[in-house]
């Protein structure tokens, strides 16, 4: 089977952190024009955008705090300006650890919320119109399988079964425009002694996910645990 998205452009939020890299790195080796979004890490997202090139593919840094509707607007039209058109938007952040209820402070709670599902949201937002313009597109969220166990923390688990709703959300209502929205749900990144081999797999499921090989799948919440959650 050969997977290619040669003459595709694709948006990955928060790069610099989480999965971000190595899905940058998946999407691009097959043929995909990157553009590498970081909220303030100029450097790590040259860095990749760096790596991108030694394998030959294309590439574009962009850096936008993603806080309000303007910045998302402005982040799109970076996008289109350069390239014409978006294609996919994998929508990720870092997932940080959190501790038990009595430990989490409301700060804690906001933030995470904050950075699984606000920034999606706008991020999502911003792009889907011109998605459905093109009567095509891909929006993959990362989420985590704390989301359906409750591992991670509550702020973790809580954020991301929110971002589990809002896909499915998505899915519904732009499932007549051409429009896929899916999340995937590997674990809780901070609990992993080995994050290497999910990272590649996260990225690999994206890239697959991307092309017309996932055109059935729609609105799907994907766990990549390695069966945890089957019990």
């Amino acid at each position: 089977m050969h997977v290619q998205l040669h003459q595709k452009v694709a948006l990955v939020t928060d790069s610099t952190d989480g999965f971000g890299e190595a899905i940058c790195l998946a999407l691009a080796r097959a043929g995909a024009h990157v553009f590498i979004h970081a909220f303030r890490d100029e450097s790590k997202a040259k860095s990749i955008s760096k790596d991108i090139e030694k394998l030959g593919g294309q590439s574009t840094v962009v850096i936008n705090p993603l806080e309000t509707p303007r910045d998302a607007t402005l982040m799109l039209r970076q996008v289109i300006d350069t390239c014409g058109k978006l294609d996919i938007l994998v929508n990720q952040a870092e997932q940080k650890a959190d501790g038990g209820i009595d430990d989490v402070s409301p700060e804690i709670w906001v933030d995470e919320v904050e950075r699984s599902v606000n920034t999606v949201f706008l991020s999502s937002q911003a792009a889907v119109w011109h998605m459905v313009d093109q009567k095509q597109g891909c929006i993959i969220n990362i989420s985590s399988s704390g989301s359906i166990t409750g591992d991670g923390g509550i702020s973790h688990a809580t954020s991301n079964s929110m971002l589990n709703a809002m896909t499915k959300g998505l899915a519904r209502e732009f499932k007549d425009k051409g429009i896929r929205v899916l999340a995937l749900l590997p674990p809780p990144l901070h609990l992993l002694p080995d994050k290497e081999q999910i990272k590649e797999t996260v990225a690999h499921m994206t890239v697959f996910l991307s092309t017309s090989y996932g055109a059935f799948t729609d609105g799907a919440a994907i766990m990549l645990d390695g069966g945890e959650s089957a019990g």
